[in-house]
């Protein structure tokens, strides 16, 4: 049984007297909302199959209220804001598939209570302050001794996940990301960047097949780098170094080839969320962890809606500084071992194959 807390979530601002869960018919019998003080209504809601969140929100949902949604249906972890209304915010936890799922939902809302948004607003203002400062950053790995500048007059924010939840939108959780655009005019992206950790796989279409497929082919960087060749913000070539990492590249080259917009790099993303770590599935919560570093780091590769689909790829070794400072703003030259003292990683690639070293 998985209890959802509504007072624990500290993301919703006061002000609302009701909650809503919507739960997946499917799986009602593995989760109880529990009453508290916060607001005075409590109601859950069984989606049946087929339905979408916009019609549940229009017949089950009064205006003025809270709404979590725990689904693993695309349709019922969306909504076009109209549906929505001003008047309710609605944050959405996706569940994932097989033996393990319920485990993992109950991940993802143990870190959404421990979430303190005020801290990750903090995190988010300082980093973007210290960038609008910079003029740029450099992304610098030492397991691969690769190397990527961007540069920009000022940073262009496509995407602010932080902080609490805003009406009007539904808001995949647990939240915690910053994303730097690095496809608009003024920003400029090359050099080489050493991808590894892992990744998340959004679609435009919804095909779970294909999205489950591109997943599965980029598992492999959750042990294995894979250095991408980046010339003004675009991907031109892969170097794998083992045998994990060169699946990676076959499942991009495919893509690639479907479509060459998702040869861009559209941005480069920061996890901001302390409480949440990284979780060895494929949940949108990855892009938002920090694990042990102050805050992670991220390459975006597309852009819904332009391409079909949109891939976050995690730079779990490498770390962002200023253009014009050395200090780590990101990434893992920020990370803490016991003592609050800054853990040094020296890993080495011993694959023969490896062509980027």
């Amino acid at each position: 049984m998985i209890v959802v807390r509504p007072e624990a979530y500290r993301q919703y601002v006061a002000g609302r007297n009701r909650f809503v869960l919507v739960v997946e018919k499917a799986l009602a019998d593995f989760f109880r909302l529990e009453h508290g003080t916060r607001h005075e209504h409590h109601a859950t809601v069984l989606a049946e199959p087929g339905r979408t969140l916009a019609d549940v929100l229009r017949s089950d949902v009064p205006e003025n209220s809270d709404v979590l949604v725990v689904a693993a249906a695309d349709s019922l972890l969306t909504a076009p804001t109209v549906e929505i209304g001003p008047g309710r915010t609605v944050a959405a936890v996706r569940t994932g598939t097989g033996p393990l799922a319920l485990d993992q939902t109950r991940s993802l809302l143990e870190a959404l209570e421990r979430t303190d948004p005020g801290e990750v607003q903090r995190h988010a203002d300082a980093l973007a302050e210290a960038l609008a400062a910079a003029g740029g950053l450099r992304i610098e790995d030492p397991l691969t001794g690769s190397l990527a500048e961007a540069g920009f007059a000022r940073p262009t924010w496509s995407r602010s996940d932080v902080g609490a939840f805003k009406p009007g939108a539904v808001q995949l959780a647990p939240t915690g990301r910053l994303r730097l655009a690095t496809d608009v005019t003024g920003t400029t992206l090359s050099g080489q960047i050493a991808v590894k950790g892992w990744p998340v796989v959004h679609s435009r279409t919804g095909d779970d097949a294909r999205r489950h497929e591109l997943y599965e082919g980029l598992t492999g960087l959750s042990h294995h780098p894979l250095v991408l060749t980046v010339d003004d913000g675009t991907v031109t070539d892969l170097k794998a170094a083992a045998s994990g990492s060169a699946a990676a590249a076959t499942a991009l080259e495919s893509l690639f080839a479907e479509d060459p917009g998702h040869c861009a790099v559209s941005g480069v993303g920061f996890g901001l969320s302390p409480a949440t770590q990284p979780l060895p599935f494929h949940t949108e919560a990855n892009a938002s962890a920090t694990g042990r570093a102050k805050a992670s780091v991220h390459v975006v590769l597309g852009a819904l809606p332009r391409t079909p689909y949109q891939l976050t790829l995690a730079c779990a070794t490498s770390t962002v500084t200023a253009a014009v400072g050395t200090g780590a703003l990101a990434g893992a030259g920020t990370e803490t071992g016991e003592g609050g003292r800054p853990r040094r990683r020296m890993n080495r690639v011993t694959a023969s194959s490896c062509g980027c070293h």
